[in-house]
């Protein structure tokens, strides 16, 4: 009843997003020329060209470290947003929250580096690495990220500023059609080098470790997350050392009841976040044709807008509005939107009557997740305590 009952909220605040994009990239289209000059890149050069290292074979069991990506924050003001144009750009970074961790998951997956990695509304203390994301910059030419990894112990493995920029042979010649998703598919993500830089970066940490560290980091995030169950039962096992680490004072015995029930509430909690991490790969999948058209579009004009200013800051003849090279970049702009609008508006209409369910009203007194995907896993946290308390009633550490 749980999971239906998230299925179908997380089903429309999957239908919300999507409509959402369409509605504001269908803005976009039409209201182009209204764009204000980019601002200029500031932080550490670009990552450049980066292979991604992958695992000939799969690591040891000791190093294949299970990782959370926490959904990302954003550090656009509402000055920031003004200045772009519109609020709108405030709702489009707000999608790009939950879509750049995917991409990020899936690139640590493809690196055959790692144990099970999952996208997660917030901190979680089953896993052994977490990384949390929050972007500076992003508008289809270039893309800047701060991302923050500590392991289960709290050591700091990555607080870095990572830029990237797109050129134009990282977009397609031609432009996406959202009635055929499968032009959009199968595209790279045009940051993609940014992402590999991230995993590598992670890897490079891991492998400064030995198969001692890895494994006694394993079991502190076991007792970790007993912890977070029963802190009467476990708090005492871990306690900060002088840097402020979490350090494994004793391990219970392995035959500990209360250890094995810890076991087996960590495996439900698994299949919980499992499908959340579900979700999310399913909301990118949906996202990615309206994203890619509407990044592609805002990459063509921040190069626009910098080479008109360059021109102009040269003394170009051709920067002034009126000129021949303004008149057909402004022509070109107004045909792609039109070109799309009537597309977008049909698209818009599909998904209007294919997901248009009856509203489910939920009774105070059913006992499943309401609210927010955030307050349903804070809620799941809570139900677990209380699942945990009820069937170790009577037993003693």
């Amino acid at each position: 009843m749980r999971f239906a009952i998230f299925r179908h909220l997380w089903s429309r605040a999957r239908v919300s997003f999507h409509s959402l994009l369409l509605t504001l990239l269908l803005t976009l289209l039409l209201t182009a020329c209204a764009q204000n000059q980019p601002a200029e890149v500031v932080g550490p050069p670009p990552v450049g060209n980066v292979t991604l290292n992958v695992a000939a074979q799969t690591p040891s069991e000791e190093r294949l470290l299970n990782i959370g990506v926490q959904v990302f924050d954003t550090r656009a003001t509402d000055e920031q947003i003004t200045q772009a144009g519109a609020a709108i750009f405030a709702e489009i970074r707000r999608v790009e929250t939950h879509y750049l961790p995917v991409v990020l998951r899936n690139t640590l997956v493809a690196s055959n580096q790692w144990g099970v990695v999952r996208v997660l509304p917030e901190t979680d203390p089953s896993v052994d690495l977490l990384i949390q994301g929050t972007i500076l910059r992003s508008d289809g030419a270039n893309l800047i990220l701060q991302v923050y990894a500590t392991d289960s112990s709290g050591k700091e493995w990555l607080n870095q500023t990572y830029v990237d920029t797109a050129s134009n042979s990282e977009y397609p010649d031609f432009v996406p059609s959202l009635r055929d998703r499968s032009t959009t598919t199968n595209l790279e993500d045009p940051f993609q080098d940014l992402h590999a830089q991230i995993a590598n970066d992670l890897l490079a940490v891991r492998e400064s470790m030995d198969s001692q560290a890895l494994l006694a980091l394993a079991q502190l995030t076991q007792i970790k997350y007993a912890g977070d169950l029963s802190p009467e039962a476990f708090g005492s096992l871990l306690q900060p050392d002088a840097q402020g680490l979490l350090t494994l004072q004793r391990l219970p015995a392995t035959n500990d009841p209360l250890l094995e029930h810890v076991a087996q509430i960590r495996a439900r909690h698994h299949v919980f976040i499992d499908t959340i991490d579900e979700y999310y790969d399913a909301l990118h999948h949906d996202l990615k044709p309206t994203y890619d058209v509407w990044r592609q579009y805002s990459h063509d004009q921040v190069v626009e807008e910098e080479e008109s200013a360059a021109s102009a800051a040269a003394g170009g003849t051709l920067s002034g509005s009126g000129s021949f090279e303004a008149l057909s970049q402004n022509y070109n702009r107004y045909k792609w939107a039109k070109i799309f609008e009537q597309e977008f508006v049909a698209l818009a209409s599909g998904f209007v009557s294919e997901t248009a369910p009856a509203v489910l009203k939920l009774s105070e007194n059913v006992n499943g997740l309401t609210g927010p995907v955030e307050e349903q896993y804070a809620q799941w946290r809570v139900l677990l305590r209380e699942l945990f308390e009820v069937e170790t009633a009577g037993l003693s550490q």
